[in-house]
């Protein structure tokens, strides 16, 4: 059977500005329903320091005929909704939409709303902000849609200008300087006092609504170029939505620049703001996991000059790479995104690499803590670089303050970051000194414990089998579901809660199975 589902299409009552709210002019799409009931009755984990078991509440084998390759959870409109709504992507071309149904007796379903597919897929990597999706195409660009209903609503204009797929996205928040610049742009009329005004001015004696940027610097990698772009609402939202150069007037994005320091093409990005301002000048990063085994990055620092307010200087950290010793960086997390007011912790970047293991790295000096767990694999380091497995191939935020990881061993895991002390440290200081030039002073020593995860696989319904068989290649491959090998979790996003607090992740597997766990108390 199909089914056919409507809901509100703008959320004003949620305070929303209306330029970012373009009214849906299509319903959803009437898709095969997929659902599979898994679980009832469970309690969200609140105890900061309990060991987390991650309980399946839900799960779709064959949510796509390929791995699941991206997954963003967005926020659903309707106030009684326990669950945000999920979009996924996959390697066979499509894009999913998704919401979690409660039935009689507590069970949950994972209940599919909508698929389609689009002319530059597949999508390898989304974000979400507010109301809009941003999604990297396999097409070299960057596209947006309207995330407010499951049709996901094309918006007009596209970041066209990348030299490869585009693997990653990440932003940081402009500065309050940033944003009064971009307001007294000499783009803008002068009678404008703020986007709302100056959205519907005429401009050159046209009825052509002016740039207003959003509040977000962001950034998309393909190959070794990072893009700088930002969002801008001079569209009018009564014309057709397709496809216009990104330099065009009425795009929904625009860019301002590229960055390119290396040669390893980026296989991930992650963009943070700091607790505290750094001392040298700039408390905001953009950190770049690479192909050739390293971390790199960027602060991100206001342009000097005033009257060019339409791109931020990108200033290269001093020390240009950590070195991971771990192969392909293939996943970053920021430990901002669960720590922003903890002065050391929000300088931290967790990496996850090829051979499995998982590591910190020191933002401001581009430091790695010698302190490195094995996550992910039961393959060696050789063996993994041959057969192209991916180690650890995805993180997220977990409940109560962990990181969730996700790799070739099919099991999502939770760490969390803890400070050694003094007496911790080990002869592995001394060593990681040695390698950063003697500088043993500026590591910064931090261990990721586990915090607990799933006692099954994902894809896995329990039983005890071996690891899936990481063949073929590494981006793009279509995983072949053998009966009694589990898949590999491809892509993670974390989860939460009608009050905002995290607590649980969604799973996309390389066989195209979607898995959602909550956390219950194990203590």
């Amino acid at each position: 059977r199909g089914m056919l589902v409507a809901r509100a299409a703008t959320r004003d009552a949620r305070g929303v500005t209306p330029c970012r709210a373009s009214r849906s002019r299509r319903r959803w799409t009437l898709a095969p329903r997929a659902r599979h009931v898994v679980a009832r009755g469970v309690s969200f984990a609140s105890d900061d320091d309990a060991h987390i078991h991650l309980s399946v509440v839900a799960r779709v084998p064959d949510a796509h005929a390929g791995a699941v390759l991206a997954l963003a959870a967005v926020d659903d409109p309707d106030p009684d909704a326990r669950f945000p709504w999920f979009v996924s992507t996959s390697v066979d071309g499509t894009v999913s939409t998704w919401h979690v149904e409660e039935r009689a007796g507590g069970e949950l379903e994972l209940v599919r709303d909508a698929s389609f597919g689009d002319d530059d897929a597949p999508w390898w990597c989304l974000a979400v902000d507010e109301e809009w999706l941003f999604a990297g195409t396999h097409g070299r660009k960057v596209k947006v849609r309207l995330a407010v209903d499951a049709d996901l609503e094309k918006l007009p204009g596209a970041i066209a200008n990348h030299t490869g797929w585009v693997r990653a996205l990440a932003s940081v928040r402009k500065t309050p300087n940033e944003l009064e610049r971009a307001r007294r742009s000499p783009r803008l009329p002068a009678t404008a006092t703020g986007p709302e005004d100056a959205f519907f001015e005429a401009r050159n004696g046209y009825n052509i609504s002016p740039p207003t940027f959003g509040n977000a610097w962001r950034f998309s990698a393909a190959c070794n170029v990072v893009r700088v772009w930002q969002d801008s609402f001079a569209f009018d939202e009564d014309d057709e939505m397709g496809d216009v150069g990104d330099d065009a007037l009425s795009s929904a994005v625009v860019d301002a620049g590229e960055t390119k320091i290396f040669t390893g093409d980026v296989l991930c990005l992650a963009g943070f703001q700091t607790a505290t301002r750094s001392p040298n000048g700039s408390s905001r990063f953009l950190i770049a996991g690479v192909a050739d085994g390293t971390v790199r990055g960027w602060r991100v620092c206001e342009s000097p000059d005033t009257s060019k307010p339409d791109a931020p200087v990108m200033v290269p950290i001093e020390k240009r790479f950590a070195e991971t010793n771990g192969g392909r960086v293939q996943t970053l997390f920021a430990l901002a995104e669960v720590f922003p007011k903890d002065d050391l912790m929000s300088r931290l970047v967790v990496f996850g690499c090829r051979d499995g293991t998982l590591g910190c790295v020191d933002a401001e000096t581009l430091l790695a803590s010698p302190a490195r767990v094995k996550a992910h694999t039961r393959k060696g380091f050789e063996e993994a670089q041959k057969q192209k497995a991916s180690g650890v191939a995805c993180l997220c935020a977990g409940p109560s303050n962990t990181v969730a990881s996700g790799g070739d061993d099919g099991i999502v895991r939770l760490w969390r970051a803890r400070s050694l002390s003094e007496s911790e440290k080990t002869n592995d200081v001394q060593d990681a000194g040695s390698s950063s030039g003697g500088d043993v002073a500026n590591v910064t020593c931090v261990s990721l414990e586990p915090a607990g995860g799933t006692r099954e696989r994902t894809g896995d319904d329990g039983d005890d089998v071996s690891s899936p068989n990481a063949r073929g290649e590494e981006e793009g491959e279509k995983t072949e579901k053998k009966s009694g090998v589990p898949p590999g979790t491809r892509c993670l996003c974390a989860v939460r809660d009608a009050s905002g607090a995290r607590v649980g992740v969604l799973a996309g597997d390389r066989a195209g199975g979607l898995t959602l766990y909550v956390a219950a108390s194990s203590q």
